[in-house]
Formats: structure tokens, sequence, C-alpha cells
């Protein structure tokens, strides 16, 4: 879990702690959320392009991790367990290890980079680059969470294209048929769930063959059949939502999480998401304060951002 974040972006600067259900209001509020995403989903790949002059702190537990850039300069901090390992890059010309120790490296224009020399090193050099890759591999795994993120609209269709193959729930949610599918085999009793809960408000979710190669799903209310995609967008945005939180990945990212947001979709995500903080985390933005009125739990928190 993300612990706190520090953002300083030009001369707009915010810092906040994070709690394992965090709604976020206030200016730049979406901002936070995809700078989180990119970082934790660019770990050990390119450092992901965000702004021309910025500094990040993000922090688990006791490990802090910062990245900032200049111009075409980065410097990358990792800081925790008596241990402080800095790089710098100035692509393609400037990839080195300031601290422990000053060495050229191959590449510190990725995320969290390990120290690999370009150039023959001491014995007793070698000793020491592999106890600093020992200590990054460390922050890796405290911040190589699996993240996912929705939003800033969802709009999940009725039909899915099988010969794509099993994919990860795409950020608006169009996939949802295919996720829901591959859900049904590898989770029976998740899918059952989410089914059961959109029962309770007199909806039924059914999925089913269209032909070769094609998934389809409708909703039946009332004794009436509709496309998944002409329900509400209440039910749709809960059922996309639901679906994220039945697939448990470390961290979910909502931007926009109170779009079309009605009193029924929070009776059904409130024990999702309840159950879900209790191990995951899982950060949105919003527009209203009020509601985070709707989900009862002692591991939430609303901050106010300001960039």
């Amino acid at each position: 879990m993300l612990n706190s974040i520090e953002v300083e972006i030009g001369e707009k600067r915010y810092s906040g702690d994070l709690a394992p259900l965090t709604f976020i209001s206030g200016t730049g509020k979406s901002t936070i959320i995809y700078i989180i995403y990119k970082i934790l989903k660019n770990i050990n790949s390119s450092i992901p392009k965000l702004f021309d002059k910025y500094k990040i702190i993000l922090r688990v537990e006791d490990k802090k991790y910062s990245l900032e850039k200049r111009g075409n300069f980065y410097r990358q901090v990792l800081e925790g367990d008596g241990v402080r390992v800095v790089f710098e890059a100035r692509p393609p010309d400037i990839n080195r290890i300031i601290e422990p120790f000053e060495l050229s490296v191959r590449d510190a224009g990725v995320v969290m980079p390990f120290v690999e020399v370009a150039e023959h090193v001491s014995m007793l050099a070698d000793e020491e680059v592999e106890r600093v890759n020992k200590a990054i591999a460390e922050f890796r795994k405290a911040f190589a969470q699996r993240a996912l993120l929705l939003g800033p609209y969802l709009r999940p269709r009725s039909r899915y294209d099988t010969s794509r193959g099993r994919a990860e729930l795409r950020p608006d949610g169009s996939n949802i048929v295919g996720v829901l599918s591959s859900l049904a085999l590898d989770d029976p009793a998740a899918y059952d769930r989410i089914r059961a809960s959109f029962r309770k408000k007199g909806i039924t979710i059914a999925l089913g063959l269209l032909g070769k190669n094609a998934l389809g799903a409708a909703a039946y209310a009332e004794g009436l059949r509709m496309p998944l995609s002409r329900l509400p967008c209440s039910l749709k945005s809960a059922l996309v939502i639901a679906t994220a939180i039945s697939l448990r990945p470390d961290i979910i990212l909502i931007d926009n999480f109170d779009y079309c947001f009605t009193e029924a979709a929070a009776e059904i995500l409130s024990p999702y998401i309840a159950e879900y903080v209790a191990k995951g985390q899982l950060i949105a933005e919003i527009h209203r304060a009020d509601i985070a009125d709707y989900f009862k739990t002692q591991y939430k928190s609303i901050i106010s951002a300001s960039l």
C-alpha cells in the first residue's frame, strides 16, 4: 500500500497521506491519480513522460522513492532501511549512480534501475554493486504493486471478440464482457457474487455466445431484455468497478469516480469496497466530498489536492 505522496509541478506543491480507501477532491486530483499509476506501471521500464519540471515522492512504509525532472535531466532517489541510492540521467549522454558511490551505468533512464555497469570494475566494487542491487530489489518489491486504472468515463460494451484473447480490464471498461467471461472460468464464486449483487436490484446479468469468436452480455429487468451497454450509467459504472475489485489488484485508481453516481450504485459497491480495502487500496477522484459518506470503513480518508 502507498502511504503518502508529495508532488511538485512547476511552482505548485502538494503532499498528503494515503489510506486504504482514499478519496481525492480539490484541484489537480486527476493528476495525482495518473502520476501514481504511471510510476507504478513503469518500474523497470523507461521513465514515463509527465511534465517538463516536476518532483514526485512516493512512500511505502519506511521506503521513499523520489523522481525529479528538470528539462532533460532526471534524478531518482531511493531511501530507507539505512540505504540511500541516487541515480542521475540525461539521455543519451549521462547515465550514472552518484550515491553511495559514483559509477557510470548502462541505463539510469528507467524507474528504479539496477546498477548495470558500463565498464569493468574491481572486485571490491563488484561487491558494492551487488549490495546496492539487493537494496534496489527490495524497493522494487515494495513498490511493484499491481495497479489497475479506471476512468474518467466507464463505457462497457455488450460484445467482445474472443480472438483477442484475454486482456486486462481497460480503463473505460469497454472489454468488460471478455473480463467477466474469464472471471467466470477462473473464479466462479466472484462472478456469481457480481450477478447476485445486481439481482438484488432487480437486474439479471447474462453472458452468452453470439457466434464464432464473439461473446455477448445482456441485462434483464422487469421482463425486458437489453444489451449490457444500455444499462443506466450508474449501474454500468458499478459493474465495472465491482469487476475490477473482483480481479484483486493491489491498487485500484479511479478517475471521475462519482460520474453519474447514485445511491443504488453505492449500495452495490459498499460491501465490495469495504472488503477490498482490508487488504488492498482504492484511490478515487471525486467532485463531491459527501460521496465518501456512502462508504463506511475505518480505513477511509478524504484529502484535498491543490495543484
